[in-house]
């Protein structure tokens, strides 16, 4: 009697599906603080509507997350991929290099509905593995794998780890050609007397240093071995300093120059780079950068 005075209804099985938008520097460096909140809330309440058109139960929502409640498993993993989809569409309409990634986590069991609210571990379960995500995965739990038609499951990779804790494992999804998660954009990395000209791709950090093995070789008193890495992070290429007497940066985009010692900046779509000793005439710069569109 109490349960129904109180508005409470008996757990029902769901799945539960938890996407995050990571909340990253980049991306207040590309947009700037005010610009770059109001695409979140924005990006948030579209990819609310979107689960809602794909009959889902929008649970929660706040500035980087959703929780979203399905009957079926096939509909809630087919919806993971639709969100995916919808935040690239809304990141390429407001700028052409912002590509964030979307982390999602599934859950199937026991969820307890107390209008408006929805709780139950089968929740926590989803949150905890879109955490757990990186570079936009989609990480099932085995109860929504064993729910799902065979057709799908053939699309999962095992995941497993050890920890403190014990033995995790978890299920990728695969959304097919939109899985891959490859930005069409390109690195180059050229020295002001033309010796140097690369050009790299977002798939693999670019370690430069003045070790043979580096991918770009700089030579110089003041260049670390491992001097930086250069990694995509979502939606820009990203500069790290491991080295002993810090990097500069001039970005041209931006119009301003970032001194870093063991610390990471997002790069602009050009710029100069200045390894190991600080920017001074008559002295050139160690590399010129650009970021464009990959040519397919």
């Amino acid at each position: 009697m109490f349960a129904r005075l109180l508005g409470a209804r008996r757990a029902e099985p769901m799945v539960a599906l938890n996407a995050q938008i990571p909340q990253t520097h980049s991306l207040f460096v590309l947009l700037g603080e005010g610009r770059a909140r109001a695409f979140m809330d924005h990006a948030v309440n579209r990819l609310a509507h979107r689960a809602a058109a794909a009959s889902g139960l929008v649970a929660r929502t706040d500035t980087s997350s959703l929780t979203v409640l399905f009957e079926q498993a096939d509909g809630a993993v087919q919806c993971a991929c639709l969100l995916r989809a919808e935040l690239r569409r809304w990141c390429a309409n407001i700028d052409r290099r912002l590509r964030l990634d979307l982390d999602i986590g599934l859950s199937f069991g026991a969820v307890l509905c107390r209008p408006p609210r929805y709780e139950g571990d089968t929740i926590l379960r989803a949150s905890t593995l879109a955490t757990a995500a990186s570079d936009g995965q989609i990480l099932l739990d085995d109860a929504v794998r064993d729910a799902l038609a065979e057709p799908m499951r053939a699309r999962l990779q095992l995941l497993q780890s050890s920890g403190p804790e014990g033995e995790r494992r978890a299920w990728a999804h695969a959304c097919g050609a939109d899985a891959t998660g490859a930005a069409p954009m390109r690195l180059t990395l050229r020295s002001p007397d033309g010796q140097l000209h690369l050009s790299f791709s977002a798939e693999r950090p670019i370690r430069i240093g003045c070790d043979e093995r580096a991918d770009v070789v700089l030579r110089g008193e003041r260049v670390s071995r491992q001097h930086a890495v250069i990694n995509w992070r979502n939606g820009a290429f990203v500069y790290t300093d491991t080295s002993q007497h810090g990097s500069w940066i001039d970005d041209t985009q931006h119009e301003r120059r970032v001194h870093l010692q063991h610390g990471v900046c997002a790069l602009g779509s050009s710029g100069t780079l200045h390894l190991g000793a600080a920017p001074a005439a008559p002295r050139r710069p160690d590399l010129l950068f650009s970021v464009e569109d990959a040519v397919d």
